[in-house]
């Protein structure tokens, strides 16, 4: 299997548009970029290298067990089928989760305080961490990960109201403040009996056109680099023009 060095990925990352002072939203998928040379640990070392003191990184942590009934404590519950970068960030020293008990980011940086202390009912409501990063220009890093995995795309479903989801409230315990709280989140959930089915690669074409998407081969993979204004601007225009739009089995309507 290739290599990935240092170098290598510092260089990728520069090539796509990363700079000192930027707040990165990263999805990964890091195995299908080559053995990481010295380990995970570089990928969090070049990435605070490249985005500087000043610069905030941003990993998607959720975990669904909430929905379920159980307690959720942020310290302890691990990311669920997020990648394994997302989750070696979640449990670095200096990573700070959002307080979310589903759909929860943990962030290393300069904001990542200040996105942690943002507790609204929905990850994606307006003044979540979600929203702060969307209005702040922090950009989507895809490490690996193709756009399928971005969970930005939530930001603009919710707020076109998009027919495949519905809203519905969680109540449970969270561990909070040295001790367990009762507390009800919310979030837009998928209909289970629909059962949509997205391909969004649409929301990329049109980015390319627009020379908003930066992509860099590397190894068996690619880098790619999105301002997520721009992702959630394109994306909220396509839904309201057809919110079924990416939906592959979209079921039958009554004329």
């Amino acid at each position: 299997m290739l290599e990935v060095s240092r170098t290598q990925l510092f260089d990728t990352l520069s090539q796509v548009g990363v700079h000192k002072g930027d707040g990165l939203l990263v999805h990964s998928a890091l195995h299908v970029l080559g053995r990481p040379e010295g380990g995970m640990q570089i990928y969090l070392d070049v990435l605070q290298d490249a985005v500087g003191e000043s610069g905030t990184l941003v990993v998607p942590t959720f975990n669904f067990a909430f929905a379920r009934g159980e307690d959720y404590n942020p310290a302890k519950v691990p990311a669920d089928k997020m990648g394994a970068f997302s989750e070696f960030v979640r449990q670095h020293p200096q990573a700070r989760r959002t307080s979310h008990p589903m759909q929860s980011f943990a962030a290393i940086g300069a904001e990542a305080a200040a996105l942690a202390g943002y507790d609204v009912p929905s990850a994606f409501d307006d003044g979540s961490a979600v929203d702060h990063m969307v209005r702040n220009g922090y950009k989507l890093l895809l490490l690996g990960a193709d756009i399928q995995a971005a969970s930005i795309l939530h930001y603009s479903e919710q707020r076109v109201g998009v027919p495949y989801r519905f809203w519905k409230d969680f109540s449970g315990r969270i561990w909070r403040e040295g001790e367990w709280q009762d507390a009800v989140y919310r979030m837009y959930v998928r209909d289970l009996d629909m059962d949509a089915r997205l391909e969004i690669y649409e929301i990329e074409t049109v980015l390319r056109q627009q020379g908003k998407w930066a992509s860099v081969d590397l190894n068996y993979g690619k880098v790619a680099l999105t301002g997520l204004a721009d992702f959630t601007a394109v994306a909220s225009q396509l839904l309201q023009e057809d919110p079924w739009r990416w939906v592959t089995n979209k079921p039958e309507m009554d004329v």
